[in-house]
Formats: C-alpha cells, sequence, structure tokens
C-alpha cells in the first residue's frame, strides 16, 4: 500500500477592471472572496480543523497563493484566523504543512531570464508573507499550477526546499531510465537532492471535477487509494470544490467528514506530508527527473501542460509583452511595479483560453469577463498598453527617436482632424476597412505616434461628399499642404466613385508604382530610415510589400478579406521589379505573367494580422475547399505564416461616430443610460416611414444591411424565407438596405418584388448611409446568412444600437456573437448578444431568425434589460482603444521592441 498526500490549493486572483481608468476590480474581487468565503473557505477550513483534531493520523497540506492571503487580510480576516487554527490544531503531531509558491501565482518560472529573478522574488515575497501571517518557514514548494522543469528544480534546490510537487506527464520522456513521468513515484530533480512528488491526477479528479455525476463514497475513495501500485499517492485539489464548485447539499461535505475515519481501516496506509516524504527518501535511491523547458508540466490543462496558457499566438504574444515590461517596471517601482506583477497573475491569461474540456470547466466558470476570451483579451492587451505607456512616461532612459507608421489602403474612412487641414475632405464611407484605418488614425495620433497615410486621390468622391465644385476642390489641394496625408492622383481613377470600380488593375497598378517610386522614399528621408508599413488588402500589397521587404522596411499586412488579383507585370512600368522579383508571388492571367497581389503581400509581411481569430483558423484549417473562396495561393501563403507563429488576429472596432448617441441619421439619439426603447420606437417609425413599412411602433423589425452577395453574404437564403417567415408571425417586418454587386441587378430585382408582394411587411432600399444608420437604430435585430466573413461589423453596430444580432456561426460572427441565454429561462445568469445558427441554407437562416424573434416577443421591461446590458457590453467588448493597444503591441513588435514615442 502507498503513502499518500492530501493537498489543497486556495487561490484568488487579483481581477484586473474593464474600464480604462482603474486598473484593479476592487469590487468584483471583494464580491467573489467573500461569496467563496462564505460557501468554501470558512465552512472548509473548520471542517478539517475538526477532522485534525479527532484523527491524529489524519494529514493535509495547504498552499495560498499572496494574492489570496492578501485579499483574506483585506475582506475576511476570518479566513487566516481559520488557517490558523487549522495550523495551531495540527501543530503537535505535524497534521498540517504549509507550502511555499509563487505571491502572484504567477508564470514567472517560465519568463527567458536563466537567472529568473522574478521568479524569486515572488517566492522570497511569499516566504515573508507565510513568516508575517503563521510564523513559519516553510520547507516544500509548489510552483503555480504545478508547472515543473529543470530549470524551475535548480532553483528550488538552490533555495533551500526539500521537495517540490509537480504534474506527470503522460507524453513526455524523463531520464532513459524513467520514461514517462508517472504518478505515485518519488524522483529525484536531476543534479539535485530535490525530492520531485508527481500528482495523480485521475484519483484527483475523480473528487474534484466528477464527485457530482459519480457520488463517490468515502469507502470507495478509500480503496482506490489503497489499491495504487505505488510509493507515494499525491492527492491535489483546489479547496474551493468544497462547498464552492460543489455545493453542500451535494454531498461534499459528508465525504470528506467521513474519509479520514473510512482510511483508519487500511492499517498500511499511511498519511504524509511533502516534507515527511522527502525526509524519508533523502538518501533513499529514487530515478532522476530530468524535464527540459520545452516539456514543462502543469496541473489543470488537458494535456497535462503549459498549453492553458500559452497555446494560442494571442496568448503567447500578451505573456511576452508582461515579460518584455520586467525591466522598466523594475526601474520604475512603487505602485507599477506592483500592478506589473498583478498582471504576471497566471489566471490573466488562462482566461484568455478558448478550450472547452472538463478540465477547464472551472476555469472558464471563474473568468470575470461574461466568460469571453474575446473580452478578457482586450482588457488584458488595453492594461498592458497603458501600463507601459504610464512606465515609459517615469523612464529616466533617452527616449529613441520616432519610428513612423504608414498605414497604407485604397480607401478610409472619416479622418481625424489632426491628420491636418486636408483630410476633412479626405473622408467616405467605405466599410470596415476604411474604419479601422480612420480609427487607427485617430488613435495612434491621439497618443503621439507619428502617422502617415497613402491612399487614392478618389477626387469626384471627395468633391461630392464636400459638396465642392472642381474649382474649389484644385483651390484647396494647391493651396494646403498635405502633411502626413498622400494622396496618389491618376486621370485613371480620378473620376471613380470607390477604389474597387472602374478598372481596378490600372488602378492597383498606379497605385503601387507612386508607393514603390516615391512615397516610402520620401517618408523614410525625413526619419533617418525608419518606417513601419501597414498595408491593408490587395491593392495595397503586390509590389509595395516586395519593395519593402527588400529594403528592410518592416511589415504588417492586415487580411481584411482573402480576395486577390494577378496585377500583370507590364502594367507595372517604371518599377524596378528585377530587384524586387524573389520576394513577388507569380501568377498567370490575362494570358501573361502576374503579380498575385495579395499573396505577395502575406509572402512579404513580417507578420500578417486577420480581423477575426475563428476566420483565420478557417482558412489554416482547410475550410471552405468546396468553394472558390479561397485561392491556394493566399491559404499556402497564410498557413506558412500562421505555423511560423507570424500570424495574428484583432477584431475590428467601430468608429466613435458608429454609436447611437452620436449618430447625425437618428431622430432621437440614446445612449445605455436614456429610455432605450422608447428612443427605439421613434426611430422606428421614421424608418417604416421612409421605407415604406407598415407604420407600426410594435412591429418586431429586423434589419438587413449587407451587400446583396450570394457567394458571401447569403442573400439566395434571405429571398427564400422573407416572405413565408412574415406569414408566419405577423408581428415581424423586414427591412434590406444595401447594393447588388457591381452592375448586377438579380438580387435588387428580386427583393424589389418579394418587397412589393408583401404589402408593407418587407421593405428593399439601395444602400444609403443615412437611412441605414436610421435602421440600426430601429432594429429589433440585425440579421445575415454569411457563408463565410473574416470579420464583419453589422453584428457590433447592431449591438451598440440596442440590437441583437443573428447571423450564421461563422468566422467574425462566432468570434462575436454569442447565444443570449436568460436567468427567467433557466440559465445561471443573463449572458449574450444574440443568436447563431450552423447550416448555410433556409432552413438554418428560419433557425436563426425564430430564435431571435422569441426573445422579442418577451415584456417590455425584460427586453430593455438584456438591450441596456448588450448595449454596455459591446461598448466595453468593441472598444477602439483596446484595437489600438493591440496594434500597437505589433508595431511595436516590429520595431525591435521599442516603443512608438
Amino acid at each position: 500500500m502507498p503513502s499518500v498526500i492530501f493537498y489543497f490549493q486556495l487561490h484568488q486572483p487579483f481581477r484586473i477592471h474593464p474600464d480604462r481608468d482603474k486598473f484593479l476590480w476592487d469590487e468584483e474581487n471583494k464580491e467573489i472572496f467573500l461569496k467563496t468565503s462564505e460557501r468554501s473557505y470558512r465552512p472548509a477550513l473548520d471542517m478539517f480543523t475538526a477532522l485534525i483534531q479527532r484523527h491524529p493520523e489524519f494529514r493535509i497540506t495547504l498552499s495560498m497563493s499572496g494574492t489570496f492571503l492578501e485579499q483574506a487580510t483585506l475582506y475576511d480576516p476570518g479566513v487566516i484566523n481559520a488557517l490558523r487554527s487549522l495550523l495551531d490544531a495540527g501543530r503537535d503531531n505535524q497534521q498540517v504543512e504549509f507550502l511555499n509558491e509563487t505571491y502572484f501565482h504567477s508564470l514567472t518560472s517560465l519568463f527567458s531570464d536563466p537567472h529568473k529573478e522574478e521568479f524569486r522574488e515572488q517566492v522570497t515575497g511569499h516566504r515573508k508573507c507565510i513568516r508575517k501571517l503563521f510564523g513559519i518557514f516553510p520547507l516544500s514548494f509548489r510552483n503555480t499550477e504545478l508547472i515543473y522543469n529543470n530549470s524551475v528544480a535548480d532553483i528550488v534546490a538552490d533555495m533551500g526546499y526539500l521537495s517540490i510537487l509537480c504534474e506527470p506527464r503522460w507524453n513526455s520522456s524523463a531520464a532513459a531510465e524513467t520514461g514517462p513521468i508517472l504518478p505515485n513515484t518519488v524522483y529525484r530533480a536531476k543534479g539535485t537532492n530535490l525530492i520531485v512528488i508527481p500528482r495523480n491526477h485521475l484519483l484527483s479528479n475523480a473528487v474534484a471535477f466528477e464527485f457530482v455525476q459519480r457520488r463517490l463514497s468515502p469507502e470507495q475513495y478509500a480503496s482506490s487509494i489503497a489499491a495504487v501500485d505505488g510509493n507515494v499517492v499525491l492527492l491535489g485539489y483546489d479547496l474551493e470544490h468544497i462547498g464552492g464548485h460543489i455545493r453542500e447539499s451535494e454531498g461534499i461535505f459528508d465525504f470528506w467528514r467521513g474519509l479520514p475515519a473510512t482510511l483508519e481501516k487500511y492499517e498500511n496506509l499511511r498519511i504524509e506530508t511533502p516534507t515527511n516524504v522527502a525526509a524519508r527518501y533523502k538518501y533513499e535511491s529514487c530515478p532522476s527527473l530530468d524535464l527540459q523547458y520545452s516539456s514543462s508540466s502543469s496541473w489543470m490543462d488537458i494535456v497535462r501542460n503549459t498549453f492553458g496558457w500559452l497555446e494560442s499566438p494571442t496568448q503567447y504574444e500578451l505573456f511576452k509583452d508582461v515579460e518584455n515590461l520586467e525591466g522598466s517596471a523594475r526601474r520604475a517601482g512603487s505602485e507599477f511595479l506592483t500592478r506589473w506583477r498583478n498582471l504576471t497573475i497566471s489566471d490573466q491569461l488562462y482566461y484568455l483560453n478558448n478550450r472547452m474540456g472538463p478540465e477547464n470547466a472551472i476555469c472558464r466558470y471563474d473568468n470575470p469577463y461574461e466568460g469571453s476570451p474575446i473580452r478578457a483579451t482586450q482588457i488584458l492587451t488595453r492594461k498592458i498598453d497603458y501600463l507601459e505607456s504610464f512606465i515609459h512616461r517615469f523612464e529616466i532612459l533617452k527616449k529613441p527617436a520616432k519610428t513612423p507608421i504608414m498605414l497604407i489602403t485604397p480607401e478610409t474612412g472619416r479622418l481625424p482632424h489632426h491628420m491636418g487641414t486636408l483630410a476633412q475632405y479626405i473622408s467616405g464611407k467605405s466599410g470596415g476597412q476604411g474604419e479601422v484605418v480612420a480609427a487607427l488614425c485617430e488613435g495612434l495620433l491621439e497618443r503621439g505616434v507619428d502617422v502617415h497615410l497613402a491612399t487614392l486621390n478618389l477626387k469626384k468622391r471627395f468633391q461630392l461628399e464636400s459638396q465642392m465644385t472642381e474649382s474649389q476642390w484644385r483651390e484647396i489641394r494647391y493651396k494646403i499642404e498635405a502633411e502626413n496625408i498622400h494622396l496618389i492622383s491618376s486621370a485613371i481613377f480620378a473620376d471613380n466613385l470607390s477604389a474597387y470600380s472602374g478598372d481596378p488593375l490600372r488602378t492597383a497598378a498606379e497605385f503601387q508604382r507612386e508607393i514603390v517610386n516615391n512615397v516610402i522614399k520620401t517618408v523614410r528621408s525625413r526619419h533617418d530610415g525608419r518606417l513601419i508599413l501597414h498595408s491593408h488588402d490587395w491593392m495595397a500589397g503586390g509590389v509595395i510589400t516586395a519593395y519593402a521587404k527588400s529594403t528592410n522596411v518592416p511589415v504588417l499586412h492586415t487580411v481584411h478579406n482573402v480576395f486577390t488579383e494577378n496585377l500583370p507585370l507590364s502594367l507595372l512600368e517604371g518599377v524596378n521589379l528585377p530587384s524586387i522579383a524573389e520576394d513577388i508571388y507569380y501568377s498567370e492571367a490575362y494570358g501573361q505573367a502576374c503579380v498575385d497581389c495579395q499573396a505577395t503581400a502575406i509572402k512579404n509581411a513580417t507578420l500578417i494580422n486577420f480581423v477575426g481569430e475563428r476566420f483565420l483558423r478557417e482558412v489554416v484549417n482547410d475550410f471552405f475547399l468546396d468553394r472558390p473562396l479561397v485561392p491556394s495561393s493566399v491559404r499556402s501563403e497564410v498557413k506558412a505564416k500562421y505555423y511560423n507563429d507570424a500570424a495574428r488576429a484583432i477584431i475590428n472596432a467601430p468608429a466613435s461616430v458608429m454609436y447611437p448617441e452620436n449618430c447625425p441619421s437618428l431622430v432621437q439619439k440614446y445612449g445605455v443610460d436614456d429610455p432605450i426603447m422608447q428612443a427605439k420606437r421613434e426611430n422606428l417609425v421614421e424608418f417604416q416611414k421612409r421605407t415604406g413599412l407598415n407604420v407600426n411602433p410594435d412591429a418586431i423589425l429586423f434589419f438587413w444591411p449587407s451587400r446583396l452577395d450570394p457567394v458571401q453574404k447569403g442573400v439566395e437564403l434571405l429571398e427564400a424565407v422573407a416572405q413565408r417567415f412574415i406569414t408566419t408571425y405577423p408581428s415581424v417586418q423586414i427591412a434590406i438596405v444595401g447594393d447588388g454587386i457591381g452592375s448586377d441587378r438579380t438580387h435588387v430585382d428580386i427583393l424589389g418584388k418579394i418587397a412589393y408582394a408583401s404589402q408593407g411587411r418587407i421593405a428593399y432600399h439601395r444602400f444609403d448611409e443615412g437611412l441605414s444608420m436610421l435602421g440600426f437604430a430601429a432594429a429589433s435585430d440585425v440579421f445575415g446568412a454569411s457563408l463565410y466573413e473574416p470579420c464583419g461589423q453589422i453584428d457590433q453596430v447592431g449591438n451598440l444600437f440596442g440590437a441583437t444580432a443573428t447571423n450564421r456561426d461563422t468566422g467574425g460572427y462566432h468570434d462575436k456573437i454569442s447565444e443570449l441565454r436568460l436567468k427567467i429561462d433557466g440559465a445561471p445568469q443573463d449572458v449574450g448578444n444574440g443568436f447563431l445558427f450552423r447550416d448555410y441554407d433556409p432552413g438554418g437562416l428560419w433557425y436563426g431568425l425564430e430564435k431571435s424573434m422569441f426573445f422579442h416577443r418577451k415584456p417590455l421591461h425584460v427586453r430593455e434589460a438584456q438591450i441596456r446590458r448588450i448595449m454596455k457590453e459591446s461598448r466595453e467588448k468593441y472598444d477602439l482603444q483596446a484595437m489600438i493597444a493591440q496594434y500597437i503591441r505589433i508595431y511595436e513588435k516590429l520595431n525591435g521592441g521599442k516603443p512608438l514615442v
């Protein structure tokens, strides 16, 4: 029979506040701690104190993170007293052992610093805390989530500890004589006298995770322990499973109360603590454990390694961002160092985890940001960015010269006035790509970054939008200095109303040639050769990115869509093609050699960025192979970047004008604190009047604001269900505001006929920006039926305007729409912002619309509460500053890790 160790972990992180002007979420931290203390900590500790007193042979081991002890001191000192009482109860018979760990429950043991200075300091800080509160000096150690490798073992041994707990790894080898790291086996860390005790996670999880389903009795559990073939069975649990994750009514307290007496029936079963085991095996022969850094083992992840925290590129990038701040935080010291250390807490990265396995359930349950990894990513990114900005203000080191960012895009949205006088005339509605470019200009300028914009001079469009004559426009162009705006002019596209109308190939050739031959060289010459390019879409790729790579200019290329164009080499006369020949992705089209613009851009980019993580994974994982959606050239280059850790995903955030409190097109503006439903009713009535819908302020309005695209947007699904849906549900109206593709009027005509036959229940109108924005304010639900979607924006804007969002579960909509579930319907809490459907067919769309319709039939007070919640959450989730912060992290990476300002 083996010995057995019962080990319990107590940890609460300091959660960071979702608001930009606060750092720690004190209210949430206090509320969670007090609730957990009442249900779990106090009753469980009191129970174990009584058990220790009644059963002299029963022993337990506890480890408490410094952040847990700090919160206990702040919010419920009775927990500290309960721990002291437990320690006192077991003092005479050495029945209770407290361990050391990192104060901040951090991942600092994985920092690249070979001396692990921060890791050592956090362990020292924990030592001091334990000594101050309990007057003891622990002799055994557990690292965060039992993360273990040779480097950790060397430092822990060097700091004088006798034993360390670790997690077994089935798929990793130790030294040749040991094979896989097995539970129930006592090891010695390679090159040290440190005793290593792996956890038996199967028996541990039988209680911590599976108790409710299996309802183990103390007799069954004791029998399973006694039957183990091994030396020492380490059983590790979160103490919070007692009364927290598993409620008292489910029998968990009765289980633990009955276990010590049951164990006493097995005379050869010895209950020990880690230090007892270390003393017993100090001079005995133990297999040597050799685990390299790359094979680190850890607790609480289904594959027993560090994937829970460092699996995705986003998690790893943010981990490195936190690590890279160490030096600056130390120099700044004081509150800056404390705040930085709170960012090292492992939970901050675990909230970003998308895994849904059984062992991740508890951690996802504890995600304070409505369980949303996307929102957690945005908040953590923003906090890192803000802290770095504050620290840099206090650094004494001489600031390096600025590196400018040049945004290259065929179109832009409304530019901020900080871009110069000309900016107010260079604007226009141009979809998500243009909006994100405009937003980047605004956000980067606010932070003091030197921003340049290269875009097409769509003279006719600019004149129309500014209501200017030809002579007035010329006067502006000749008298106003362009400053940081670089307009590419040509008679080829001067009269076009968009970048992609007319002859886009000739437009692209003119655009790329001018930027390569003049603009890049001009901007670099002003900044001693420094420059970072940020290209957008295929037209800004091609020879621009090839030239940048050949001249050592870092490039970030944002993939707004996977469409590409093959640009004939014959159109690129004047570009020194031989000098960049090796960096061009060649293709053949129109009977001649061409540049594949999107593939060339991706190939030459230092990093690429997708505007949605799901769509990036769909491209990499060979989705849509049955349809000609993703060119093979683009897919292969994306895969190359992805598997070389050079692909990122940042969701577009709507510009500030895309909010109902700011939108000039509404008859009644409103915000989250206003009477939302009344304002939406007023806008609905006005929208009904303008579109010819029957005026009915109580109608449930489904609003389609997308283009009529049968390849991507699924307009044929809408046509298949619209009439039947309003017939089945008389309270529903449907409105479509969108143009067809190019000159194709097929779906314009079809929807026009459907609208005419509906007798005022369905409306169709060509795209008009003012009417479309009014539609968002009028809508109950903003919907679509996309086959694929890199990001999408209609769901974001719909949520901001107080509408639910319905769309197919693909790409960007998978990233942003979560199922609406309400407490009144039996859900644990009110969550979600819309409805998803899976199948790309009329039945799928019907299913999604029907789910939404059922919600919008609920009583007004129920709907208004949820709509207000959705509006508030969407302002946080789609925060523009969070998006800017993520881009700045990438720019600084391209800038050699140096700040831009």
